[in-house]
This record gives structure tokens, sequence and C-alpha cells, in this order.
């Protein structure tokens, strides 16, 4: 479906097609499913021989409102706080979030997958482990295992992925965006890259054999919030590691923060996934601890809703700074402030009249 959206998308432009404004004000509407697709999940779940069919499609609608809602709320809040900039278009939004769902999810796959193999096997050799790769794993030393899986959650993974999402500013080069603009585009690929993400999380819990043996299990439920966590997780840390990429391609240093920002965040929240689950992550080393898993749940609710509230201001806080080049065309500009303004509070200044 999304490759569709992207096909559609790029034949219109080569075709010369213009792309009009993509309204924002159904992402509201889309937030009180979010829990009724919980529901119904877990109590079939619980009962898998209970309406199989419905599993699937409430899988899906779990896996895409939390992106989707977070996405266009995010653009919607730009648009509105930056009343003289170019509205962002079905294609400008769409291609955004399509990139991060398929290509930086495929690069960065493809180098998470070659560092956990090429690090297990140089590890498994140099303990001269027999068997194969993947059951060889298992018997590292505990030490050892450990830091292969923390190596890759909370390292190279979140380096790795926030460089191709945040790179989602080089690639729109030719739309000139700004700050605040930049900030949106990182925000789309980072929910983007959740919802497949996501997805493909949750490939074994749709599965007929998942279903046939009852091993979706009773915490469904914690998947699925969990991953709401991580949609704002990934639409926030992207949106820095866009702004960083932004610093970098405009000379601005003090956005070259953002990217580290959103490595950190990013690998933070890996890291208390792992705290709860690292007993059944790559080796398996991790310890299975009560006290382990409060710390880690009780970090993961702390900074989802750090993130949510983050998003939430910045993305109304940012300003592009300049109006969209049509209204330099027509010489209609916003009136300068009588007092020095800052890129933050510019979102906010009313605008009190138009120059001709």
């Amino acid at each position: 479906m999304l490759g569709g959206f992207l096909v559609v998308q790029a034949t219109s432009a080569l075709g010369g097609t213009s792309s009009g404004p993509m309204p924002f004000g159904w992402a509201p509407f889309l937030l009180p499913f979010f829990p009724f697709c919980v529901i119904i999940g877990q109590l079939i779940a619980m009962n898998p021989d209970s309406l199989p069919w419905l599993f699937p499609i409430t899988n899906v609608a779990m896996v895409s409102i939390p992106s989707l809602a977070i996405a266009a709320v995010v653009a919607g809040r730009y648009t509105r706080a930056n009343p003289w900039c170019w509205p962002i278009s079905w294609r400008e939004w769409t291609s955004g979030f399509v990139y991060g769902a398929i290509g930086a999810t495929s690069v960065a796959g493809i180098v998470n997958s070659l560092y956990i193999r090429l690090m297990a096997a140089w590890l498994v050799s140099a303990h001269d482990i027999p068997g194969n790769l993947d059951s060889a794993v298992l018997a590292l030393p505990r030490h050892w295992g450990i830091f292969l899986d923390i190596s890759a959650l909370s390292i190279v993974a979140p380096l790795n992925e926030e460089f191709w999402k945040g790179m989602l500013v080089g690639f729109f080069f030719f739309r000139h965006g700004n700050a605040a603009r930049c900030f949106v585009w990182g925000v789309l690929a980072g929910t983007g890259f959740n919802l497949l993400e996501t997805f493909v999380n949750s490939l074994g819990a749709i599965s007929p054999d998942a279903l046939a043996d009852r091993t979706i299990g009773t915490e469904w439920w914690w998947f699925a919030s969990a991953r709401a966590g991580t949609a704002a997780m990934h639409g926030l840390a992207s949106g820095l590691s866009a702004l960083g990429f932004y610093g970098l391609f405009r000379g601005n240093p003090r956005y070259l923060l953002g990217y580290g920002a959103g490595v950190l965040l990013h690998g933070t929240w890996n890291l208390l996934v792992y705290a709860v689950w690292g007993d059944t992550i790559f080796s398996q080393a991790g310890p299975d601890s009560l006290a382990l898993d409060i710390v880690g749940i009780t970090g993961m609710i702390l900074l989802f809703g750090a993130s949510l509230g983050l998003l939430w201001y910045l993305s109304g806080a940012l300003a592009d700074g300049v109006p969209a080049p049509i209204y330099s065309l027509l010489r209609m500009r916003p009136a300068p402030s009588p007092t020095p303004v800052s890129e933050l509070q510019a979102a906010s200044a009313p605008v009190s009249r138009v120059h001709w």
C-alpha cells in the first residue's frame, strides 16, 4: 500500500501535476480508536479461536493509528504556527512518511543486520564456540552477550537509523526547508519508520501458527501500548536528527546538537526496552529481574510522556523565519517586530499587518 502511494505521487510529479494542501483536521478523530483496538486485540489474543479473521485487521489499525496521528498533528501545528509558510502538500507529507517506512527502514535494517551478524561471528570465533551462529551466540559468556545486545540496540541502531531518517532533509534539498519545516520532515520519516517496524514486529502475533498454538499470550496489550510509545520516540528523535542535518547543510552549528539528542533519546529508549526484555533479545543474556522490569517500564512511560510533550511544543514553537517565496514575489511580508524576536518566539508572534 505504501509503495502504491509512492508510485502515484512519483507519477503525478513526473507528469507535472501539482499537489494540493493536505488537511490535518482528521488526526484527533483517529486517537479514540486506538484503545478500542488494543482492547479488542487483547480479547482475541486471549481467545484465538474466536474471530481469528478480525485479529489481523485490528493489528493493522493498532500499528497505523499512533504513527499517522502523530505525523498529522505535528504537521498541522507547524502549519498553524507558520501561517506564511507554503502549505504542506499531500505529495510532501506522504513522500516523507513513506520514505521513513520504506527507504530508511531498508537501508538501516541492512546495516543493523550486518553489524549483529559480523560482531556475533567474531565473538563466537574468539571464544571457539562450535555450532551454527544462531545457537553459538546463546553460548557466549554472559558479559559478551550483553555487550553484543546493548551495542547493537543502544549504539549502532540509533546512530544508523537516525542518520537515514534525518537524511530526508538532504533528499528534500530542492524544497529549501528551514528549521521548522525540517523538523516536520524528520517527524514524518520517524513515524513512517515506526509504522513499518511495528508491523514487522507484529507479524509473529498474527501468523496462523501463533493463533493455532495460542502463543500470542496475555501481554499483547503491552506490546501494542509500547509501540505507541515508540511512535512518539521515533518521531521526536528523527525530528531532532533532522534539525541536526539542517544545521549541517545550512552551516548553523547550534542545530548540530539535534542529531546527538535524537541518537541519545533513541538509545535510551532501547536500553529501557532491554531492561525489560533483555532475556529474550539476540543472545538472551540479559537479566530477568523484577526490579529492572519496574525501572524499564517506568522509564518508558516517562520517556513516552516527555516525547509527546516535546513534539507538541516544538511543532508549535519552531519557526521558519521567512515567508514562502510566493509572498516575497508579491512583496507581501509580515511586519517586522519592534523588538528582536527569537526564532522560537516568532512562531507565536501575531502578524498585525501586511507590507505591500
